[in-house]
């Protein structure tokens, strides 16, 4: 046994016996005032007061009841007043109940019925649990009744006379008693015994629980702390990825404007040049006109004097059949026509550029989806146009669909430039025959569904799962960085909370399909 456990046990079985005493005492410090009171009362009513002619007198009963009474009960009441629960105050109590019992027997003539009082006695004494209590008081009963036997036989017995052993008669029934209390007393004090040591080692257990508690505690908190740590540092790499994720979306864009930058260019050097060109026909065309227009003056001029000549009228017809008027009547007009056509091609492939390039919004907002393909299809042109005829059959009905105008573009332009690439791929050498994008919206439920097909090689059944990989690409090295379905996929299904998947098949085409929630809600909680 733990000798912590032990020890516990001890102190737990001793505040048990003190705590017994003095319990005990206070309950004989009532009964033993009371038994005085009681003592009284019969010396009164069973032995009178005594007449001796003209005066009376207390019996000597009275007296022995009173002032003995008093000493037997005062003494044991105060040691168990002023040290409860003491081995003193317990044997004290012992000795007094035992005298009070032999008073109570000598007030009441030796009856047998008071004898009855010793075992009541002995019986509240083995209140207390301790079995060397018993034997005090038994000792005081015997010692009393050997005594009183032989020298006032009358006292204890009721008689005058009687056998100088008999006391050991009634010492032989206390001690009959004695056997059955001690034995009570002992097995209780051993179940106490068993009782403090379970306490103890309950006790013991529960501190052990409670120290692992705290161990474990501790554990949890330096865990939790850990993990904090741990959540922090993976916010923070997660705010680096993302960033790194934007930075190479960012990069990625301005790629794609970069490579799309001189067919840009040519697309704005075309209807440039015939501008020029017409407007250098004016030029040349007004130069032309002026000698005619100073004759056509000259000849107003003296009309209206009434100076005019045949001769004036002849040159002016020379300048005017010179200056091939009938020509200029039919080209001019055109010219500013092809002209005015030119200035507005520019300007559209300028505003596409510009919302291609910089939509306005930073963040999540309604956009016209079908416009917002127009103008990525008129920025894409010089990679299409070559190889392929696009195709479109826009949902007029469809709703403005939230986004980030910035990453949907960007995510149409990818397939786009994918599905030329495809189709030029398809077409091998053969320049005269061309392909077909064909680019539909429609409204799918709570979605807006955006479909790109091609008329390509289509992509291998061994390749499909690796399509939306990083860094996945079935291009020749410098043609392609593998970023591009990715980023696409990562656009629209985490930060929009919609679907990217394709239909292809060998040789036949592909065919992706964009579906981006019409709820601005669930949009804006994916973006976030």
């Amino acid at each position: 046994m733990d000798q912590s456990i032990s020890r516990r046990a001890s102190e737990l079985l001793l505040q048990h016996e003190r705590a017994i005493a003095v319990r005990t005492d206070r309950l004989f410090v009532r009964l033993m005032l009371s038994q005085w009171v009681a003592g009284i009362v019969l010396a009164v009513t069973v032995s009178p007061m005594a007449w001796a002619g003209t005066s009376s007198t207390p019996h000597a009963h009275v007296l022995t009841a009173v002032l003995l009474g008093g000493l037997i009960t005062l003494v044991p009441v105060v040691t168990a007043r002023r040290h409860p629960g003491t081995l003193l105050s317990r044997h004290s109590i012992a000795v007094g109940q035992a005298l009070t019992s032999a008073l109570l027997i000598h007030l009441s003539g030796g009856r047998i019925e008071t004898h009855f009082h010793v075992f009541g006695s002995l019986a509240f004494l083995a209140f207390y649990r301790d079995w060397k209590v018993i034997v005090t008081a038994s000792a005081v009963v015997a010692l009393d009744h050997m005594a009183r036997g032989i020298f006032w036989p009358q006292s204890v017995f009721g008689v005058f006379a009687t056998s100088q052993w008999r006391w050991l008669e009634h010492a032989a029934w206390v001690l009959f008693e004695d056997i059955f209390l001690i034995h009570s007393c002992l097995h209780s004090w051993s179940e106490a015994q068993e009782i403090a040591l379970r306490r103890a080692t309950l006790e013991g257990t529960n501190e052990a629980i409670e120290a692992e508690v705290r161990t474990r505690t501790l554990e949890l908190l330096a865990s939790n702390t850990e993990l904090q740590s741990q959540m922090s540092e993976r916010a923070e790499a997660e705010m680096e990825r993302d960033e790194l994720t934007h930075q190479l979306m960012q990069a990625q864009k301005l790629e794609a404007v970069g490579q799309l930058a001189a067919g840009i260019a040519h697309e704005i050097n075309t209807p440039t040049q015939f501008v020029g060109d017409n407007t250098r026909f004016l030029k040349e065309s007004f130069h032309d006109l002026n000698p005619l227009l100073e004759k056509a003056s000259r000849l107003a001029e003296a009309v209206c004097a009434g100076t005019a000549t045949p001769l004036l009228g002849k040159e002016f017809q020379e300048g005017f059949d010179g200056a091939d008027t009938a020509y200029l009547v039919t080209e001019v007009p055109r010219a500013i026509e092809q002209s005015l056509d030119g200035i507005e091609r520019i300007r559209r492939i300028v505003l596409a550029m510009k919302e291609f390039s910089h939509p306005g919004v930073e963040g999540m907002t309604s956009i016209d989806i079908n416009r917002a393909i127009a103008s990525t299809i008129t920025v894409a042109t010089n990679e299409w146009k070559y190889v392929a005829e696009i195709q479109t059959d826009f949902d007029s009905t469809l709703p403005p669909v939230p986004c980030l105008p910035g990453e949907i573009n960007q995510v149409i332009l990818n397939v786009i430039v994918n599905a030329a690439h495809a189709i030029a791929d398809a077409l091998g050498d053969n320049k005269q025959s061309r392909g077909t994008i064909a680019i539909c919206t429609r409204r799918d439920g709570d979605f807006a569904e955006i479909r790109i097909s091609d008329t390509g090689t289509g992509i291998p059944v061994a390749v499909r799962e690796k399509v939306f990989d990083p860094f996945f690409t079935t291009k020749e090295v410098g043609k392609g960085t593998g970023q591009g379905l990715s980023i696409a996929y990562a656009v629209v299904v985490k930060k929009h909370g919609g679907t990217l998947d394709f239909e292809s098949a060998a040789g036949r085409g592909t065919t992706f399909v964009i579906r981006l929630p019409l709820a601005v809600k669930k949009a804006k909680d994916y973006a976030a």
